[in-house]
């Protein structure tokens, strides 16, 4: 592993300030800005209780401002992970990317956090990689506390 994918890995504990949006039922957006760079990380849902993550970010800043910043943005990504996991625990969380170095770095996440997963009732799918997609995801192993009400 690169010592980059290992620095981003070891930086997963993140207390980024996130805010949080329910544009719809099925759309939940968690939004935060560091070092320039603003994120959105979108969790969307395409079946009952199956779910998409992604997140874009968008800066101003230069090159080397934003590699600086890399770090933190997939830091506070993973953390917006973990608090929609906590709080929304879907059957199904997936994750897709085109590009070998977002899907390795989600490969890395996924298995360096299996305990922590497995902890609030998830384990990791085998990964589904067919050129030029690789797709992650996270099943519930225990019953969801989220219901319709909370809708």
């Amino acid at each position: 592993m690169s010592a980059l994918a290992e620095a981003v890995i070891a930086a997963f504990g993140s207390n980024t300030e996130l805010t949080w949006h329910a544009e719809t039922p099925s759309l939940a957006l968690a939004r935060f800005e560091v070092i320039g760079v603003r994120v959105e990380t979108t969790f969307e849902e395409t079946g009952p209780g199956e779910w998409r993550a992604g997140f874009k970010a968008s800066s101003k800043a230069g090159t080397t401002e934003n590699i600086h910043a890399s770090i933190r943005v997939f830091s506070g990504v993973f953390q917006a992970v973990r608090e929609f996991l906590e709080v929304r625990q879907p059957k199904r969380l997936v994750f897709a990317a085109k590009e070998e170095a977002l899907a390795h770095l989600y490969e890395q996440y996924l298995s360096r956090q299996e305990s922590p997963l497995r902890d609030i009732g998830y384990r990791m799918i085998t990964p589904v990689k067919m050129s030029p997609l690789s797709e992650f995801a996270i099943e519930k192993t225990t019953p969801s506390a989220w219901n319709e009400i909370n809708r």
